[in-house]
């Protein structure tokens, strides 16, 4: 499988009728306010929301069954891996493309600044290494407030 190109965004759908993708709130920039009282600084915390990384790749010989593993890496701006996520799919003879939603639940951040999500494919034959395929950025601004407590 070539990898053609992915996004991250908030949600995504198929329309079964005409079978046409959808993608919906890209993600480019994340603003987020962080109760300066519960941060310890460079230690990373979780922001609870729910987005997906969708992508879109071609099968090289649609003849044969073709099988699809990736791994994906949260970067922070330092160059930290935060997190990281395994997923494969098996790819029927006759499937020329496919579109590949993987759903991700919370962003790892640690400070403000360029974080990647980086994707990598496991290249069949050889010696079976991960190659990467795309870098994702998310500009991540964070704003400290002491929030009232009630």
């Amino acid at each position: 499988m070539k990898h053609v190109w992915s996004v991250l965004c908030q949600k995504s759908s198929i329309d079964f009728e005409n079978n046409i993708l959808s993608i919906f709130g890209c993600i480019e920039e994340m603003n987020v306010v962080i109760d300066k009282d519960k941060i310890v600084e460079n230690e990373k915390i979780v922001i609870p929301v729910e987005f997906q990384l969708v992508s879109y790749w071609i099968a090289e010989d649609s003849s044969v069954s073709n099988s699809l593993e990736i791994k994906g890496e949260f970067i922070d701006s330092s160059g930290l891996v935060l997190s990281s996520f395994e997923n494969s799919q098996q790819i029927k003879p006759g499937s020329a493309r496919f579109r590949h939603r993987v759903n991700i639940q919370g962003f790892p951040v640690t400070k403000e600044g360029r974080y990647y999500l980086k994707l990598w494919q496991k290249k069949l034959g050889g010696k079976k290494e991960f190659s990467l395929v795309a870098e994702l950025p998310v500009d991540v601004k964070i704003a400290y407030q002491l929030l009232k407590k009630i």
